[in-house]
């Protein structure tokens, strides 16, 4: 049985339910527990917004919807409200609520949002109201409007908002049918062509700081931007039933996977491109990073609807996600069967480009609470791993394109899936029975090809597609040039000898990059300091780079004793805006990487760089000189504790341990200094042989001590 869509009414059926039953629905809706247990914030503000709008609606005839997320955007609109013909956005600041700069900013982006990305609102009036409860009348100026059909932010307050309504109806007319407000929920993504021509503009003129950097050639990045713009265009005019295909993008560490996703997501918008990434503070630096920069070099011409394109260009996978469990799929509860719901238009999304394809999530991890999107499909007969499902919804269209950015040992966190679960859902879904797939030699490598829940690799795959004539093999999808490390390619090769305690290799690398890539080693946190300042006063920006260079300190999210050197867990700055200013705030800012004062582990900087940064090494991932081999700890608030090796998760969480280092080891593009602690025998949670073995295997490598 499908759950009744709770939070959107007729304004007839609105005003006749009652508040209680209002709050119960949209309590069940959103929080999935009685309503007397929701958290007293929330309450309020619903029940002041039932209120207000109790008043401000009798007499009229439209639909209500409350916490209505843009379709495939991760943006949620307090209310929206649909009344003759015109779309009413309204977002309620309740109590003592200023009516300030930044919240007006707000309601005026999600009703571009709506207008350029929205396929039901491309033809209709847009108001955006800002509703101060506690607020003195404003004056508005109902002139000043957009010539797109967006009106200038109006102001309200509890008493104003039913005479703004009246006079926004009173000055435009009310044309159409009632059908549209019944059928507006409906709608999909969409980018209009001007907001299309915004994004192109936006990453045209500007210079984007870090995703442009680096002194490498440029050949094999441009190589594989073109392969995948011909296998668009071959795959949209095969024959019917042969009309998807999927890419695989491989390369080291740096090497411009983003980027390529980032010029296709631009380059592509004609087809609907959009690049997805469930990395929130990627999302979040990059996103933010356009939007300075935009604002920066071109800031006479920098409008909001600039501003708001950067969202055609880039958004997180979460939303997307929700849209294709709100518009298209409907599942069956307990019989673990979909189907494509009534009514339910297709997507307008031909090329899907997703960043770090190696983190989708498994099955086990999409019915978890928050990750399907529904609360009612916490079942284990839920179908579908987040690859499973973004093919079946590309699958829906008449033809498409899935480019898959892939990063070699890259999996940090439980729940990733690995490649293979991309390709078991290719071979074992018959509805995917055709799409074709591309993908370079490289991605057998030992660093992509990890066993999945079968126990197949990628191998197997490759053997299986091999024989039905669905695989193609082009060493163009494999980057091998690596701008975050311009000066040396060997640096993801010797973290991965390093990593693998192959030390004879591992010597061998570092001795060949030492020259043009300096790693130092050291036991004092200051010293290690007082060396990555020295080096990024002597950094010059490169030629046509005029952003600032960046440094940073680094550590594990399992680092639990480096807080005597002043360094704590990064929990507290894991936000997507605090990872924004880390990357982006000048030197001045406390809140910069720059300043030295706060560390980020590998969930925050996976996929991101900087020039130079320390790697803080803690007790949970330490050399054991008995077994040539890493041992793996956490900590339990008194001591260190290994990992339990006879649970049946242990290998994995190695997996991901291990490779929580090999992300912090190579975010530096110009080179680092490791940090190990000395340790304190008066101290048994820092103890020297805590730390010992560590450095004493980094030292034997060879690496320059401080």
């Amino acid at each position: 049985m499908i759950a009744e869509n709770t939070n959107s009414y007729t304004i007839e059926r609105f005003l006749s339910i009652g508040k209680d039953k209002f709050l119960a629905d949209l309590t069940k809706k959103f929080f999935d527990i009685d309503h007397s247990e929701l958290a007293g914030t929330q309450s309020t503000a619903w029940s002041e917004e039932y209120d207000n709008l109790v008043q401000c609606l009798r007499g009229r005839k439209g639909r209500v919807i409350f916490e209505y997320n843009i379709p495939s955007l991760s943006k949620t609109i307090d209310v929206v409200v649909l009344l003759e013909g015109k779309i009413f956005v309204i977002e309620y600041k309740t109590g003592d609520s200023k009516e300030t700069k930044s919240a007006i900013r707000q309601v005026e982006q999600y009703s571009l949002l709506l207008k350029y990305c929205h396929s039901s609102s491309n033809d209709n009036w847009i108001i955006p109201i800002l509703v101060a409860t506690g607020e003195d009348a404003q004056e508005n100026d109902y002139h000043g409007i957009d010539e797109d059909m967006v009106f200038n932010t109006l102001t309200a307050n509890s008493e104003t908002l039913s005479d703004i309504i009246d006079e926004v109806c009173k000055r435009i007319p009310y044309t159409g049918s009632r059908i549209w407000e019944d059928s507006w929920e409906h709608g999909i993504y969409k980018a209009s062509p001007t907001i299309i021509d915004a994004a192109k503009n936006v990453w045209r003129e500007n210079n984007v700081e870090g995703f442009k950097k680096g002194e490498s050639d440029e050949t094999t990045r441009l190589s594989a931007e073109a392969f995948i713009r011909g296998v668009v265009e071959e795959t949209k005019n095969r024959p019917e039933g042969q009309r998807h295909s999927i890419c695989f993008v491989t390369g080291v560490p740096g090497a411009g996977k983003t980027l390529v996703g980032l010029n296709l997501s631009v380059a592509l918008q004609e087809h609907g491109a959009s690049m997805l990434s469930g990395n929130g503070p990627l999302v979040a630096v990059m996103s933010t990073a356009l939007k300075r920069d935009y604002q920066k070099y071109k800031r006479e011409k920098a409008t909001l609807k600039d501003i708001v394109s950067v969202d055609a260009i880039i958004r997180d996978a979460y939303g997307y996600k929700k849209e294709i469990f709100e518009k298209r799929l409907e599942y069956i509860v307990g019989e673990g069967t979909v189907k494509l719901k009534e009514y339910a238009d297709k997507g307008s999304q031909h090329v899907i480009i997703f960043d770090e394809a190696q983190r989708a999530w498994t099955q086990r991890k999409m019915i978890k609470p928050g990750q399907a999107g529904k609360k009612y499909w916490q079942e284990e007969l839920f179908p579908f791993s987040e690859p499973g499902i973004l093919l079946w919804d590309m699958n829906l269209r008449d033809w498409g394109v899935f480019v898959c950015l892939v990063g070699g040992g890259q999996e940090i966190h439980d729940g990733e899936a690995g490649i293979c679960e991309w390709l078991k859902a290719l071979k074992n879904n018959e509805e995917l029975k055709d799409w074709h797939i591309y993908l370079a030699d490289e991605l057998k490598g030992a660093e992509y090809n990890r066993k999945d829940d079968d126990n197949l690799t990628i191998e197997d795959y490759r053997e299986y597609f091999s024989k039905t004539g669905r695989l193609t093999v082009d060493p163009s999808l494999h980057l091998t040039a690596c701008q975050r490390t311009p000066r040396s390619e060997k640096v993801a090769s010797f973290v991965q000898e390093l990593l693998e305690c192959n030390k004879a290799d591992a010597v061998r690398l570092y001795s060949e990059l030492e020259s043009k890539y300096k790693i130092y080693l050291t036991r004092d946190i200051e010293v290690a300091k007082n060396k990555l300042r020295e080096r990024h006063a002597q950094l010059v920006p490169m030629k046509g780079d005029e952003n600032e260079t960046r440094m940073g300190m680094l550590m594990s999210s399992n680092a639990e004793r480096l807080r005597p050197y002043g360094y704590a867990s990064s929990g507290a700055n894991k936000s997507s805006s605090k990872v924004a200013s880390w990357f982006l705030d000048s030197d001045e800012y406390v809140s910069s990487s720059n300043f030295l004062e706060i560390a980020l582990d590998e969930f925050c900087v996976q996929g991101l760089e900087l020039d130079l940064n320390v790697v803080m090494w803690d007790g949970d991932f330490r050399y054991n000189p008995d077994t040539n081999n890493w041992d793996y700890y956490k900590f339990n608030g008194k001591v260190w504790s290994p990992i339990d090796h006879t649970k049946s998760n242990y290998e994995l969480q190695q997996f991901y341990m291990k490779n929580a280092y090999r992300v912090l080891l190579t975010r530096a593009r110009k080179g680092m200094i490791i940090f190990v602690p000395e340790g304190d025998s008066k101290d048994k949670s820092r103890a020297k042989e805590v730390y010992q073995n560590t450095y004493e295997y980094l030292k034997s490598i060879g690496i320059e001590e401080l």
